[in-house]
């Protein structure tokens, strides 16, 4: 039997992802080492000169549990929200995100920050590649915390290094633990290693439902979450 612990990490890795973007918009990152570096001299007009996220497009990819969290927080910032998913959310949940559904295409090329929460399956293998980055918005800002392989790490540093996308914010990448060696070099790139959902209260609460599950998976045979229900005993899950 196969048992995942969803539901208890959305909260945790949507407060996340708006880390990502107010980092890499704003450059907080960057700004920090050259602090520490010593090499700050003093204020001026036109230092570390990042984007504005009030008032911007926020493109969301995959309008899920995570993915509709990350919209209701954009709320705060009077954004302009579009979404794209595999179907429409429910007339309600769109009027409390204050989101819009749009085309791939459309989402885009508006979008000034886009953020991936779709899941890893042969579907969404660099469902974000080369033809996608071209369509964005000069100087966009993307956002993964979603899976590594969603997104094309390679064609990414092509946009980040021909200037087209402004910054990146990445929790996951292709191949993870390794990871694009050129990602490492951007001064305009935000990169943590996968902690999305790495709250001391959401890790808990994880591993509790991942315990009930295996303490049901041995009694009842009927753990809560189980993603195979009709498993055979050689654990082939025909």
């Amino acid at each position: 039997m196969a048992t995942n612990t969803p539901g208890v990490l959305d909260d945790s890795t949507a407060d996340f992802t708006w880390a990502l973007i107010l980092a890499t918009a704003r450059r907080v990152v960057e700004s920090d080492a050259h602090l520490r570096s010593g090499a700050w001299k003093g204020w001026y007009l036109k230092q570390f000169l990042g984007a504005d996220v009030h008032h911007a497009v926020l493109g969301i990819l995959g309008f899920g549990r995570i993915g509709s969290k990350v919209a209701r927080r954009a709320l705060g910032f009077d954004m302009t929200v579009l979404y794209n998913s595999t179907r429409q959310a429910e007339p309600d949940i769109e009027r409390a995100c204050n989101a819009t559904f749009v085309s791939k295409d459309e989402l885009l090329t508006r979008a000034d920050i886009l953020t991936l929460h779709v899941p890893y399956a042969p579907s969404t293998h660099h469902i974000i590649g080369r033809p996608e980055l071209a369509m964005m918005k000069s100087g966009a800002i993307l956002i993964n915390a979603a899976r590594g392989g969603v997104l094309d790490d390679a064609a990414l540093v092509e946009a980040l290094t021909s200037g087209r996308l402004a910054g990146a914010g990445l929790d996951v990448f292709e191949n993870e633990p390794a990871l694009n060696p050129a990602l490492v070099t951007m001064k305009n790139v935000v990169l943590t290693p996968h902690i999305a959902s790495s709250s001391a209260a959401t890790r808990h609460a994880m591993a509790m439902l991942a315990a009930r599950n295996l303490v049901a998976a041995l009694t009842t045979g009927k753990p809560p979450n189980l993603l195979n229900p009709e498993p055979s005993g050689d654990g082939s899950g025909k």
